[in-house]
């Protein structure tokens, strides 16, 4: 009988819950199975995962076999690490150290997360005030000009804060307006000559 250790699905519609359970590899799903050892809440967050260990490594020593998403749940916990550390016949002294490093390493990576968001936050206020001031100041110096009654170039004005494509949208209307007076001009010049008119 081959046993494997999978995901059983709890939970209603929607809202899964799966339990981590040893079971034979012929079963369906959802049907008996021969030992519960854990439970998996995808919903919930943080992801909740309890997998009792003991558990896990007797029925991985007997030669039941996890499926993919169950090892990638097991080598979250640590337990697949120390799994491999019993298989190669380490020492209960380097199981210790190994399983010490694996600890540091998924708290460092838990930290670091969590240090970015607060430095893009940092960033994304200190933009904020720096393109309010900037607002602030052009207003305030439109306002002192109108006071004094000096005519403000609008380049002076306000800063030149057009994107590209603002920018290539007012070309076009620019090149537009141009066609359209050069085609009065053209419609201009042959109501004034209708002997051109008739020759071509």
């Amino acid at each position: 009988m081959a046993v494997k250790i999978r995901l059983l699905r709890m939970g209603r519609k929607k809202k899964p819950f799966y339990r981590i359970v040893v079971m034979d590899s012929r079963t369906r799903r959802d049907g008996r199975y021969l030992e519960k050892v854990g439970f998996y809440n995808p919903i919930a967050r943080p992801v909740e995962v309890r997998i009792e260990k003991d558990k896990v490594l007797e029925w991985l020593k007997k030669g039941a076999t996890p499926s993919k998403t169950v090892f990638n749940l097991l080598q979250k916990e640590g337990i697949a690490l120390d799994w491999h550390l019993i298989r190669n016949v380490a020492d209960e002294y380097v199981r210790k150290v190994e399983f010490g490093k694996w600890e540091l390493s998924k708290k460092m990576q838990t930290a670091l997360p969590v240090e970015e968001q607060e430095e893009k936050k940092v960033t994304s206020k200190s933009k904020k005030t720096k393109t309010k001031s900037v607002e602030e100041s052009a207003t305030t110096t439109a306002e002192e000009q109108e006071e004094t009654g000096e005519a403000v170039p609008k380049s002076a004005e306000e800063p030149d804060t057009a994107t590209a494509g603002e920018k290539s949208e007012t070309n076009e209307v620019a090149a537009e307006e141009v066609d359209e007076v050069k085609l009065a001009e053209q419609t201009d010049s042959q109501a004034d000559n209708p002997e051109v008119n008739t020759e071509s």
